[in-house]
């Protein structure tokens, strides 16, 4: 068997999800055993040492330690097994930079109620006149950050933190996590000055654009087709950067019902309105002449004349006739004709002056196809029919379907000092089997039945009931709420002929 070398570390650590325990240094000592027997010994004896000075340190090293930490500025109470302020951190997951300030150093020893006072330095990255750095940093302040940078800010410049506009003033974010280190981005934008002669002004501006055309954008110094502009307008922006402005003379154009207000380096007006595509007809008019000068502001205007036959078209609409049809029953209808529209034309001579309508004069009218009415057939035949109610049969000749509410006399409007208080449209008194109808569509003192409701008697009218609605008439103790559709079924006698309606509203004609 080869010769086995054993070395025992000065520390051995016996490890669990809580505790730490370090035994007693032991000598270094390497010893080398060519019998087996010795060597087996040899380990039954260390493993007894281990066993009994383990016991003993255990009762020590397994004790909690409660300690006061505040980390930047926000206390926390932390119980914990580790035996250093390192350890500590390092079991919080906080991994320590040299700009941070920690009190007591990492290698001191943690006791009972130690205080701890940990500050991370945030890390910002500032990117400033071509430059990207990260630094840590206990600034509270933009202001703070650029001095230690020692950067400074001109009053055109522009800082952005995180993506929004800031202000020296400004304080850089805080994480809300104790453990994490606050991160940001403070950007720094420079000002650029460039000197433009605007058609002889002068004037110094500051930008933050890339190319000049943005910059005057930017500065809401707008250009006009014809004026001209040295250097051109996608000129990178560079400091002092000299930029000539020569303006067109500013025209308004008036024509086809348009003003078009512009710039033009043209001579005359002829010119300038062929330079806007104006074409200018023998009959038009122009104010002031083709061949006038341009100046400053002028006013131009060109008067179009033009002629124009016109052939209206105008439905003419068709009536709508109802004929009785004895051998239809009521309440039903039969289109015998669809009808169609009319048509009638028209000859129109329109003039039209600077593009806009000035007169029109009729030149002839004529029908060219004479309506067809509608005819519609409704039917005048009374049916009597049985209907089997819980009460026994009923007799009825007309039926609606009709939107059903309910009342009683205190709900009718009128207070009960009222002469009239109770009193129906009829005269006789209101309560369970009387009904408000309207009188268009059901005569008064027609009996009706109502499923759901029973006989009543069409005594009572109402300012809301109008076409197929139905109030039903309930005594003021035994009041039931009604609001839907039912079929009301009006009860024999049928009237005479000559006191039937035989189209009454709500119901559709087609």
């Amino acid at each position: 068997m080869n010769d086995l070398l054993e070395e025992i570390a000065p520390e051995q650590t016996l490890n669990s999800s809580l505790t730490t325990t370090t035994l007693p240094p032991l000598s270094r000592t390497v010893l080398r055993f060519h019998s087996p027997d010795v060597r087996v010994a040899l380990w039954l004896l260390l493993l007894s040492l281990i066993a009994i000075t383990g016991a003993g340190f255990a009762r020590h090293v397994l004790r909690p330690t409660q300690l006061a930490l505040t980390v930047n500025g926000r206390p926390v109470e932390v119980v914990t097994y580790q035996r250093t302020v390192g350890g500590l951190l390092r079991e919080m997951g906080v991994s320590l930079h040299p700009q941070d300030v920690l009190v007591p150093p990492a290698d001191t020893p943690l006791a009972n109620g130690q205080e701890i006072v940990l500050r991370l330095a945030g890390r910002l990255t500032v990117e400033a006149d071509g430059e990207r750095r990260v630094v840590y940093t206990h600034a509270q302040t933009v202001e703070d950050v650029l001095r230690e940078l020692d950067i400074t800010k001109g009053p055109e410049d522009m800082l952005f933190l995180d993506d929004r506009p800031a202000r020296l003033d400004t304080p850089l974010p805080k994480s809300s996590d104790v453990t994490s280190r606050p991160q940001s981005t403070l950007v720094l934008r420079r000002a650029v000055p460039i000197l433009v002669d605007d058609d002889g002004v002068v004037m110094r501006l500051y930008t933050r654009e890339a190319t000049l055309g943005k910059a005057l954008l930017a500065e809401d110094i707008r250009l006009y087709e014809g004026d001209q502009v040295q250097p051109a307008l996608a000129t990178r922006v560079a400091p002092n950067l000299r930029v000539t402005i020569r303006r067109s003379k500013p025209v308004t154009v008036r024509f086809d019902g348009r003003v078009v207000r512009t710039r033009t380096r043209a001579k005359t007006v002829g010119e300038a309105l062929e330079e806007l595509g104006v074409n200018v007809r023998p009959l038009d008019r122009v104010e002031p002449s083709l061949d006038a000068p341009v100046t400053d502001n002028v006013d131009v205007r060109v008067v179009r004349v033009d002629h124009e036959i016109v052939v209206e078209t105008e439905q003419i609409p068709f009536e709508r006739r109802l004929v009785p049809d004895p051998t239809l029953e009521l309440d039903t209808f039969e289109v015998r004709v669809e009808g169609e529209p009319g048509v009638r034309k028209r000859e129109v001579l329109v003039v039209y002056e600077d593009g806009r309508e000035a007169r029109r004069e009729v030149q002839r009218e004529w029908v060219e196809k004479e309506p067809v009415d509608r005819v519609v057939a409704y039917g005048t035949k009374v049916v009597v029919r049985t209907l089997e109610t819980p009460q026994g049969p009923v007799q009825y000749w007309r039926r609606f379907r009709m939107l059903a509410t309910s009342y009683t006399a205190a709900t009718s409007g009128k207070s009960r000092d009222h002469p009239l208080y109770g009193i129906t449209r009829t005269g006789v008194p209101s309560g369970f089997g009387i009904v408000a109808v309207d009188p268009r569509v059901v005569r008064l003192w027609s009996r009706v039945y109502v499923p759901g409701y029973g006989e009543a008697c069409a005594c009572d009218t109402g300012g809301a009931i109008r076409g197929l609605r139905i109030d039903l008439g309930y005594d003021e103790d035994n009041l039931k709420l009604w609001y839907r559709w039912v079929d009301v079924y009006v009860l024999t006698p049928v009237p005479p002929p000559d006191q039937i309606r035989y189209i009454v509203p709500g119901i559709k004609v087609p």
